[in-house]
């Protein structure tokens, strides 16, 4: 449920099942960009569900999630039909990094896509600003900054040339209740 809420945040389409069983009937549609499967879901495995669709010849990139890393797995996982696999535990960027990897191969990574991912970034000059992954660089080295820095940074880049007033940063940035000190801003 985690992964499912983090990719709809990034602007995906999601459709989490929590079986093989469930998940199967839809994997077999063919409406689907990507595949994510754990290999040990209730009923029928991931490695099960898998070889199944690539039976009907659904050729739809698909990636294991698993806590299973021996060699022996991964080679299962790779057999089944697998394009890649990440073993638990794992960053949700890097998984983000590996669907994408996955979408693009495919020539899935649609030009709406593109334009999604454009939309989430602000570029003035040599600083860059991805608002979906909560990141600033300044001539391509990144810049630390708290959740706080990054909202004010953000508000203030995305209206170049306006003048903001103190209270209307405080609004936008700290809400209502903020009962702090004004000149912090």
């Amino acid at each position: 449920m985690l992964l499912a809420e983090y990719f709809r945040r990034l602007g995906f389409e999601v459709d989490d099942k929590e079986s093989g069983e469930e998940a199967l009937e839809p994997a077999l549609s063919g409406a689907f960009d990507c595949f994510i499967f754990d290999v040990t879901m209730p009923g029928i495995s991931g490695l099960e569900l898998l070889r199944r669709v690539r039976e009907r010849g659904i050729d739809t990139p698909a990636m294991f999630l698993t806590a299973h890393d021996a060699v022996d797995d991964k080679v299962a996982g790779f057999q089944a039909g697998a394009d890649d696999y990440l073993a638990k535990p794992f960053s949700p960027r890097e998984l983000e990094v590996r669907v994408e990897s996955l979408l693009k191969r495919a020539g899935k990574w649609t030009q709406r896509t593109r334009k999604a991912e454009a939309a989430d970034r602000l570029e003035i000059g040599s600083l860059v600003i991805d608002k979906r992954r909560h990141e600033v660089s300044v001539g391509g080295e990144r810049i630390d900054l708290t959740p706080l820095e990054f909202h004010i940074l953000e508000k203030l880049a995305s209206e170049p040339g306006r003048a903001w007033s103190r209270n209307d940063l405080l609004d936008e940035v700290w809400s209502t209740d903020y009962e702090g000190y004004q000149r912090n801003v």
